[in-house]
């Protein structure tokens, strides 16, 4: 097993007392106690695992000096390189244990404030990459004045957390959680500035005034309009947890809550029959939860910390005690854009997830519309109900098409 994997069992009861906590808090209460609480146990987890992870790293560095030393024979040389591998190994697992801290930070931004409204603070305001990730919190000047700030906040009835105990907010100190829309604040610790923070104010406000106006330049594109989700939108999150259930029980659980839709789960190490198992799949698209998890690939998509019910299956996962799959079938997927007038090519590179195109009458280049690789992630991670999906790209696209002929002169 990974070791920074095999590591998370040394920290189960913490892991158990921070789901607890996340579960117990109720986003429609003013007693914000429990949320405070719990940021200060993430606090605590996060500056514990720095420690840990700034000690090894200087152990590594003294073993690599002394492999080099002149005086070392050949059996020595094999002892220090053993001891630098499992150096390497910790500083992997305590980073992952870091991650692993902030997804419950992660968990009480989505509790709050909509999936939706919050995805632009992972992202560079200018251009689509991602943004760097928050550096370590022990020993940052700022950080006893942000904890004042998102206490002052509590007293005035207005939930706030650290912007560095998540991995989805990127940008700002402070984020406010009070609103349909986030507000984050950078916290200045003097009244000193510098290009750097002159460009963090100005990223923050671009994202703002998007969010305020529902359109603008972000992101890279010149004029990106974000619009309503037309249709309330639907998950099979239950289904989900049965099968996570199982498969820490030792079960092998094959669930399809709609055609096309499968969710598989098992205990890691065992043998599962993929043939058998997958034999009603004709173009099986498999979304790997457990590598998007290792890969920290989840920071966008709403929070297993939340979507996992039960903290004794979130710890399996975690732990890498069990192996969780979303299989779609692409045939299926073509049948159903085929169904809203549409055809489907399924490329799920970083310049595409899905193309729908259509033939438009007296044109010869037909109509395109292109979904995101990031989006179509939701329907592995955030377990989508397809029917939901395509009815919801239906209706996007046919106000796509209806403005595309407005721009022609044709309606």
């Amino acid at each position: 097993m990974d070791s920074s994997l095999s590591m998370l069992r040394y920290y189960k009861k913490h892991l158990y007392r921070l789901k607890d906590m996340l579960d117990g808090i109720d986003p429609t209460n003013d007693d914000f106690e429990p949320l405070l609480e719990l940021q200060d146990y993430i606090v605590e987890r996060i500056l514990d695992t720095e420690r840990r992870l700034k000690k090894k790293k200087t152990a590594l560095k003294e073993l690599k000096k002394l492999l080099k030393s002149k005086s070392n024979r050949k059996e020595n040389a094999n002892i220090i390189k053993s001891k630098i591998k499992k150096a390497n190994d910790s500083i992997s697992g305590y980073k992952y244990l870091l991650y692993v801290w902030r997804c419950f930070g992660d968990g009480i931004a989505f509790k709050y404030v909509s999936k939706w409204n919050l995805k632009r603070f992972l992202f560079e305001s200018d251009t689509p990459a991602i943004k760097q990730t928050a550096g370590h919190i022990g020993g940052k000047a700022g950080l006893k004045v942000e904890w004042h700030l998102v206490k002052n906040a509590a007293i005035n009835k207005v939930p706030a957390i650290l912007c560095d105990i998540t991995n989805s907010i990127r940008h700002g100190d402070v984020c406010l959680l009070g609103a349909s829309d986030p507000f984050v604040i950078e916290v200045k610790s003097s009244k000193n500035t510098n290009k750097r923070i002159n460009r963090q104010m100005k990223a923050i406000d671009s994202i703002h005034s998007y969010l305020k106006n529902d359109q603008g330049p972000i992101g890279g594109v010149e004029c990106m309009r974000r619009v309503n989700i037309p249709i309330e939108e639907r998950n099979h999150n239950e289904a989900f947890n049965k099968v996570v259930n199982a498969a820490r029980k030792g079960e092998i659980l094959k669930i399809s809550p709609e055609p096309g839709l499968f969710y598989l789960g098992f205990k890691t190490g065992s043998n599962p029959n993929y043939d058998k198992l997958l034999n009603d799949i004709s173009e099986p698209v498999i979304y790997l939860l457990n590598q998007a998890k290792t890969e920290k690939r989840w920071d966008n998509y709403y929070p297993f910390t939340l979507s996992i019910n039960n903290r004794e299956s979130l710890y399996a996962f975690l732990n890498g005690d069990v192996y969780l799959m979303v299989i779609v079938d692409g045939s299926i997927l073509k049948s159903m854009s085929t169904k809203i007038g549409y055809d489907l090519d399924i490329v799920l590179s970083e310049e595409a997830g899905f193309v729908f195109s259509k033939k438009l009458e007296g044109y010869d280049e037909p109509f395109i519309g292109i979904i995101p690789d990031q989006y179509i992630g939701r329907i592995g991670l955030e377990f989508m109900s397809l029917s939901w999906f395509f009815q919801n790209e239906k209706k996007l696209l046919a106000g796509l098409e209806e403005e595309f002929y407005k721009k022609i002169g044709k309606v």
